[in-house]
């Protein structure tokens, strides 16, 4: 394999570039490794073909690719992968109930990888494609993308940054009233029984309120799906509007389409639209703070909390599993979706910028090995050739 090269089909229609972005930062890491590395944007009307032009030319190792872009590409009604026989790596970011068509495809060619555990333990329990699903984090990039850091407390802007993407979620309420009562109630039941717990609670909710109302379903039926696909974004997004309407008042800056609903008028925190990925990189190391929300999971963290421990900004996220295990010298800026909890982070973050940066320091060096972007890139290299001994024995 150390021949041949390791192609990656870079998208560029995510929000504001990330994937893309993430993409580009794997690569070099497996440059570093002696690995050649082929950047194949997957882009415009002919890139199908571009792509299977190039894949034909045997120069391909393996593929990997983010949420499911080309994973179920066809050529005359099979599957590409399994046509030009390349493995391809298929790492997501999301639930598997976005998309998930894509996480279903059965193929001794394809791998279905994603960052977090949680939605591998989901993918294996109820989708069983191929009897395997590989887990790898969204890690620790190397502190040199960030060309200053760390910037010395006194230098700092002593705001603290949030990007994310926001939407008024009375419209998604609105849409729900639109159906059937039984499917309508089940959905407003769950949102309340479920805001604060993660997506492994998810499908047992769902049954306890559903099966007395004479609705049974598994986690991999149509049903469940359309529910996960409803209430996985809705309390995300609920979750954004709690902290920012406590927040208001606190100097935070917010990057991200989708917050016109909130009154900004008079607050503290300011409103600056989206940026791109690449641009709040950039900008990260001069904050006091990194404010994150993960995406209902426990076993690991958003990746914009290893991108701030790799720029040596404090990151303040909601505290669960892997963050009071791996990070317990952050906790007094990890909180739980209470107005209480979430103001005492920011003002721990705000108060004493000195210690905060101390303590994000020492985690940063207990997990920039365990947990970095080149052992990711590593993992995804083995991971692969395991999955090769896995298809050989006809599993």
């Amino acid at each position: 394999m150390a021949k041949k090269k390791i192609l990656i089909l870079r998208w560029a229609g995510s929000s504001y570039d990330s994937l893309g972005g993430l993409l580009e930062l794997v690569a070099r890491r497996f440059n570093e490794q002696g690995l050649d590395v082929i950047l194949f944007a997957a882009d415009g009307p002919e890139w199908p073909q571009q792509l299977l032009t190039l894949l034909r030319q045997g120069e391909i190792a393996f593929a990997l690719t983010m949420s499911g872009i080309g994973a179920a590409t066809l050529l005359d009604g099979k599957l590409l992968w399994d046509v030009v026989q390349v493995p391809l790596f298929n790492w997501c970011c999301d639930h598997p109930c976005y998309y998930p068509v894509r996480h279903v495809i059965r193929s001794q060619h394809l791998l279905h990888g994603y960052v977090f555990p949680d939605h591998a333990r989901y993918s294996l329990a109820h989708f069983r494609a191929n009897g395997a699903a590989y887990a790898v984090h969204l890690g620790i990039p190397p502190r040199s993308i960030f060309g200053n850091a760390p910037v010395p407390a006194a230098e700092r802007n002593g705001r603290i940054l949030f990007t994310k993407t926001g939407k008024d979620t009375n419209a998604i309420e609105a849409s729900w009233r639109g159906y059937v009562p039984e499917i309508a109630h089940i959905l407003f039941c769950a949102a309340e029984e479920l805001l604060h717990r993660p997506t492994a609670d998810f499908i047992p909710v769902l049954q306890q309120i559903s099966e007395p109302r004479g609705l049974f379903f598994n986690g991999n039926s149509n049903v469940a799906m359309f529910l996960l696909g409803q209430l996985d974004p809705y309390i995300r997004y609920r979750r954004a509007n709690m902290l920012m309407r406590w927040l208001l008042q606190h100097p935070i800056d917010v990057f991200g389409s989708g917050w016109e609903h909130l009154d900004w008028d008079g607050a503290k925190a300011r409103y600056q639209g989206p940026l791109t990925w690449r641009t709040m990189l950039d900008r990260l190391p001069a904050y006091s703070g990194c404010l994150s929300i993960n995406p209902l999971v426990e076993e690991s963290v958003h990746d914009r909390v290893f991108f701030a421990l790799a720029a040596a900004v404090p990151p303040v996220s909601d505290s669960n599993a892997f963050s009071r295990t791996n990070m317990p010298g952050l906790e007094p800026y990890a909180f739980r979706f209470t107005q209480n909890q979430v103001v005492q982070a920011v003002d721990a973050v705000l108060a004493d910028p000195v210690t905060a940066i101390g303590r994000t320091e020492e985690a940063w060096q207990a997990l920039e090995q365990p947990f970095s972007l080149r052992r990711s890139a590593s993992q995804i290299v083995q991971f692969v050739a395991a999955h090769r001994l896995n298809s050989s024995v006809g599993l």
